[in-house]
């Protein structure tokens, strides 16, 4: 049984005006949202602007209390420079939220998608000095992007540094489940990634008082027979297998009802097609009645919500997590290497 060990992360700052009076901020930014190309002309656009506008607070802050912003991030993975994947439509975004004229100012600037230089994910010392030469203060808003890479692991050893608003309320929320959950406590996951779901499988049935597993990961759980602790309830699929049945949604609706806390990160079908989005759709109903400290997390599962029109009820009901894998890794281990870097 894996053991959870205890969590110290109250040496992260979090960024206040004080730090960052009167200096020039480099602020990564999570800008790795889907594009699509505009009908009628070439340019891209945003699709989903989740991840832009959680991290909104922290960048007014900063505008508010700094002498320059500079925004930094990444875009998809590409390999080289690849147009489609430019800040433009980022920028163009940002625009359109108000901040036009700050750009004009020169106020605020926002550095082409990091990953076309192979110095970021390679964390390149030179490449990240030639970043770290162009603040004063560094701040990490992008909790989504855990894996090490110049901009989000070194630069906090090169420059004072602070967690941004959103990235702090992230570990702040996500300790909690780990570590002092409210109870009963449910944790629900779907997907199709058994690779990435096994260890926080387990992990979550040490806390749990169930884990249910939805989507294609409980076809393969049921088919590869593996031996989860007694409170992992694999769900059963539809005939067609594309999703959870009826049977599994009433099975657990109790269980949900109950619950005091509820993390879910995965969609229980496959949700792409509306076909297959009713085991989904009956799920997140009955969680928005339970009376549950809930959390979400995974692009997939915001996706749906969003698509769905209740993304604004998950909201206002509990925390809407902008990272899916960062949100697993993290309950896993109970820290990630960015968080470890702003310590």
């Amino acid at each position: 049984m894996i053991k959870i060990r205890k969590t110290k992360l109250k040496s992260m700052q979090t960024v206040q005006a004080d730090l960052i009076s009167g200096k020039k901020v480099l602020l990564r930014f999570d800008i790795d949202v889907p594009l699509r190309q505009a009908q009628g002309h070439g340019q891209f656009e945003v699709v989903d602007d989740f991840r832009l506008k959680a991290g909104l607070p922290t960048l007014k802050l900063c505008l508010e209390n700094a002498t320059e912003v500079i925004l930094m991030g990444h875009i998809g993975r590409p390999n080289g420079i690849d147009q489609s994947l430019s800040v433009a439509p980022i920028y163009y975004w940002f625009c359109n939220q108000g901040f036009e004229e700050n750009f004009k100012s020169g106020k605020l600037r926002i550095l082409e998608n990091l990953r076309f230089e192979p110095g970021e994910d390679g964390c390149d010392a030179d490449y990240t000095k030639e970043l770290a030469s162009l603040g004063d203060f560094y701040i990490n808003e992008a909790f989504a992007a855990y894996h090490k890479a110049s901009s989000t692991t070194l630069l906090p050893t090169l420059l004072p540094h602070a967690a941004g608003l959103c990235f702090a309320s992230e570990v702040e929320k996500l300790l909690e489940v780990r570590e002092n959950p409210k109870r009963p406590f449910i944790a629900i996951i779907g997907g199709v990634k058994i690779e990435d779901k096994i260890p926080v499988i387990n992990v979550l049935a040490e806390k749990a008082s169930a884990v249910l597993v939805g989507g294609k990961l409980a076809q393969i759980i049921h088919e590869e027979s593996f031996n989860f602790p007694h409170n992992v309830f694999a769900g059963h699929l539809s005939q067609d297998g594309f999703d959870i049945s009826l049977q599994t949604v009433k099975a657990w609706e109790p269980l949900i009802k109950g619950a005091k806390m509820i993390v879910w990160n995965g969609p229980v079908g496959k949700v792409e097609d509306s076909r297959y989005s009713k085991g989904t759709m009956d799920i997140a109903k009955i969680i928005l009645r339970s009376e549950a400290d809930v959390i979400i997390g995974g692009g997939d599962t915001v996706g749906f919500l969003q698509n769905a029109g209740f993304l604004s009820q998950f909201e206002a009901k509990g925390f809407v997590s902008t990272g899916g894998g960062a949100m697993l890794k993290f309950l896993t281990d109970g820290t990630l290497a960015t968080i470890e870097a702003l310590k």
